[in-house]
């Protein structure tokens, strides 16, 4: 299949590990961002968010138990095979791959057992591509007064979307903005699995400390409690998703800590609602009361498919400034999110009404638009044009 875009990988009848991690190299030169590798179906690669086939052939299932055992490592399909799926990095160097001396290639790797078409009990392989480069925050379009939030000296910054919605991206040039600039803030994180490598010669304070969960210590809310002991000025958590890690990122938000985390949401009202139902209702309106003393900042974004073939970000955010926590203290905490939508509706900043602009302006298209707002919203809003 030959793709204005992609032209597929022929492995000319060699699925070994080596031709195998030539065509990752391959893949990830043509900037792809996903890499689906599946027991019979063809292997597909996602490119600015479009989906295009990546082989010539399909895959044989019995062919992914060499690979997986070579490539990575032989408990992995026993993992898979218990049901239990599994979460792997992979690393690329070497001119026999393709890569200039010291050049790497890294991948966040996700491996599960499914059906897939009428194949039963088929591996499924999901890779993330991951930039060597650090991105640049200054080069993200990021809207000014968000830019101003992003560094108070203590408190919590929620980086919030779907999955695929460039969360792990703003927050690493987050970090890499904070290592260029801000010599006297010492960066720690806890991740799952380490995406971005930060630091390096541009770093002006201490090289940054990245922990691994389940190889470097044992939980992103253990982590937390450990990073109370290292004095940092900056503490990354990858996901914000139980009771204990939200409880201990709140903590380290009150306690003179400037921590950031990432929260699976898709809106600003959605994601003060979830941090505070992850807790027993008893729990509620206590937890609300310290939320709010450590909130700085919510941004959620997301990445819409433009009419050039490209993706543009869009976002929604709110700025938690101390007479704004002080008005949504002087209401009842289940007001908050309705509270929060109606501030952001009243200054046209919502993730529909950025959608909408770039509809107007012929930059997406009326099915991109629809996929985030829905067919209502676009009805609404084409008959008040």
């Amino acid at each position: 299949m030959t793709d204005h875009l992609f032209d597929a990988f022929d492995f000319c009848g060699d699925f070994s590990p080596q031709t195998f991690k030539r065509f990752l190299k391959y893949c990830a030169d043509c900037g792809a961002s996903d890499i689906l590798v599946q027991g019979g179906d063809f292997m597909w690669v996602e490119i600015n968010g479009r989906q295009r086939r990546a082989s010539t052939h399909t895959i044989k299932q019995g062919q992914l138990s060499a690979l997986i055992g070579t490539v990575w490592q032989a408990e992995v399909e026993s993992n898979i095979r218990a049901g239990s799926g599994v979460d792997r990095s992979l690393e690329l160097s070497g001119e026999d791959v393709g890569l200039e001396r010291g050049k790497i290639i890294r991948f966040r790797c996700n491996f599960v057992q499914a059906r897939v078409a009428r194949m039963d009990e088929a591996y499924s392989i999901t890779m993330r591509v991951i930039p060597t480069e650090l991105p640049d925050l200054l080069t993200m379009d990021i809207e000014t007064e968000l830019f101003e939030g992003f560094f108070p000296g203590m408190g919590l910054v929620l980086v919030c979307g779907p999955t695929g919605s460039g969360k792990t991206t703003l927050q690493a040039a987050v970090y890499a903005y904070a290592g260029r600039e801000m010599p006297d803030r010492k960066v720690i994180t806890y991740e799952d699995p380490i995406e971005f490598i930060l630091g390096g010669a541009h770093w002006k304070g201490p090289q940054p400390a990245q922990s691994q969960i389940g190889r470097d210590i044992q939980s992103f809310a253990l982590g937390l409690r450990n990073a109370m002991r290292r004095k940092p000025s900056i503490i990354g958590i990858g996901e914000a998703r139980d009771l204990e890690t939200v409880d201990a990122m709140i903590e380290a938000g009150l306690t003179g800590h400037l921590c950031y985390a990432t929260v699976h949401t898709e809106s600003v009202a959605e994601t003060v609602n979830r941090i505070i139902q992850v807790y027993p209702p008893a729990q509620q309106a206590a937890v609300a009361s310290r939320l709010i003393g450590a909130l700085r900042v919510i941004v959620v974004q997301r990445l819409l498919k433009t009419v050039d073939g490209k993706r543009q970000a869009v976002r929604e955010f709110v700025v938690f400034d101390r007479d704004l926590r002080n008005r949504l203290q002087g209401v009842p905490y289940e007001q908050w999110a309705p509270t929060l939508r109606r501030e952001l509706e009243s200054h046209h900043r919502t993730l529909d009404d950025q959608a909408w602009d770039l509809f107007c302006e012929q930059r997406i298209g009326e099915d991109e638009f629809v996929e985030l707002a829905g067919t209502k919203a676009l009805r609404s809003r084409t008959e008040h044009v």
